[in-house]
């Protein structure tokens, strides 16, 4: 029997008490005499001060056939692929402000763009690259030699080197299997030569003929010895399960560590992202906001969030900022969040309905997975049709208004009535004179 079963160490317990408080004691981490960790519903992996999850994501079923590395790597693309949403419009010194805010967050890797496409873009890898950032800053590229030489001149410390590899994606191109290969091997030769860490992409992996994916893969493996390769859902088009056997199968041909790119078309980018992690892939391509192309990529704070809430994964950023990190990039990209986006989107810690509001008054975590600070967002109330007189309470509390018991209720009934008039919320200020005028 492993040893490990055998110590006793006292660890932190969270316990729930009937009032909803967290309580925390110390507790022998294992049993002695059935070599099991003693746990229930309210005490485990899935509740601690600030969130309650589901103690079913760390059942033993569940968990046994995952493949995780010692810790995912993330690999932001919001510089060049979320810049490839349609209308957004990055300029030099917004890329910057943008790059210097994820590394602050902890972000490991900054694609930092392409440089060929203008000299703007140029100019503004090559700035990101001599920032002095914690964050590897990586370019963009294909399989052409003049952007591997862009990439050079910009002083990154490697690049993301793209090449047709699905079905539908070579007829666009019209290259044959044999013309991928051969153009992969040089560009990848040619850009090691130059002491660039190299990564082959290839795009439009899900689409791809398994046994030429496979062989190709293995060939640009022998022959041209890439850091890393990218396995590719271009187009959103593969479920999380079909995912994870990708990965599975490039795994079991190539000895390079592999990463995953995403996207949401189908609205399982984050999804799929952690089915490849969950396969065996190190890294995992993000981007802020989710925003990309079409439907987007794997959002970044969605895939953060569920890896080490859902999973119980090692992911070490400052996520108290990652509200500040969304609203930087909404602001610069011009481009706006619906206001339930989960994680960041301005409502999703919002309430409105009286029933729900009472509960949540009394214990946060009744009503939801996890408290808005770890993330940096907030609490809030709207007042209208749905709402209680625990609504108007809250409201009060958080204006620094008054109003005695009787009087709650015909505010409260004001609200709703005031609410299907106009077929919308009551806002701080007309609350404020409702209170003004029935409480005075």
């Amino acid at each position: 029997m492993n040893n490990e079963f055998l110590r006793q160490e006292p660890e932190e317990m969270f316990l729930i008490d009937r009032n909803g408080a967290v309580q925390v004691s110390m507790r022998e981490s294992h049993s002695t005499r059935a070599g099991t960790r003693r746990e229930n519903s309210e005490s485990g992996k899935w509740v601690g001060r600030d969130h309650w999850t589901s103690r079913f994501n760390f059942d033993s079923e569940v968990v046994s056939g995952f493949e995780f590395q010692k810790e995912a790597i993330f690999h932001d693309v919001t510089l060049r692929d979320g810049e490839q949403t349609p209308g957004v419009v990055l300029r030099r010194a917004e890329k910057v402000a943008i790059a210097r805010k994820l590394d602050e967050v902890g972000v490991h890797r900054i694609e930092a763009g392409m440089p060929v496409v203008s000299q703007d873009d140029f100019a503004a890898v090559k700035e990101i690259a001599h920032l002095g950032l914690k964050a590897k800053v990586i370019a963009f590229s294909r399989l052409v030699r003049e952007d591997i030489e862009a990439a050079l001149k910009c002083d990154v410390e490697g690049i993301i080197c793209e090449g047709p590899v699905g079905v539908p994606k070579l007829r666009q191109f019209d290259w044959t299997h044999e013309q991928v290969i051969q153009k992969a091997i040089d560009s990848i030769e040619f850009a090691k030569e130059h002491g660039l860490w190299t990564a082959f992409f290839g795009v439009d992996g899900t689409r791809a003929d398994p046994s030429f994916l496979t062989s190709a893969l293995k060939k640009i493996s022998q022959q041209a010895h890439p850091d890393s390769f990218v396995i590719v859902d271009t187009f959103g088009c593969a479920s999380p399960e079909a995912f994870g056997k990708l990965v599975r199968l490039v795994r079991s041909v190539v000895k390079e560590p592999l990463e995953v790119h995403t996207h949401n078309d189908f609205g399982l980018g984050v999804a799929t992202a952690i089915a490849g992690l969950e396969n065996g892939a190190s890294t995992v391509h993000t981007s802020v906001n989710g925003i990309g192309e079409r439907a987007g990529n794997a959002s970044f704070e969605e895939v953060a969030m569920a890896l080490k809430y859902l999973y119980g994964q090692p992911v070490r950023f400052d996520f108290s900022k990652f509200k500040e990190l969304s609203e930087l990039v909404q602001r610069l990209t011009a481009f706006p969040l619906p206001p339930n986006k989960p994680i960041v989107g301005d409502r999703v810690f919002t309430r409105e309905a009286g029933i729900s509001i009472a509960g949540w008054m009394k214990y946060n975590l009744g009503s939801e997975a996890y408290l808005p600070e770890i993330v940096g967002n907030r609490h809030g109330v709207f007042l209208g049709k749905k709402s209680g007189v625990h609504s108007v309470q809250w409201k009060l509390k958080e204006l620094g208004l008054e109003a005695d018991k009787g009087q709650l209720d015909k505010i409260l009934a004001e609200v709703k009535k005031r609410s299907e008039e106009k077929k919308s919320n009551i806002d701080d200020a007309e609350f404020r004179s409702i209170v003004g005028s029935l409480a005075s």
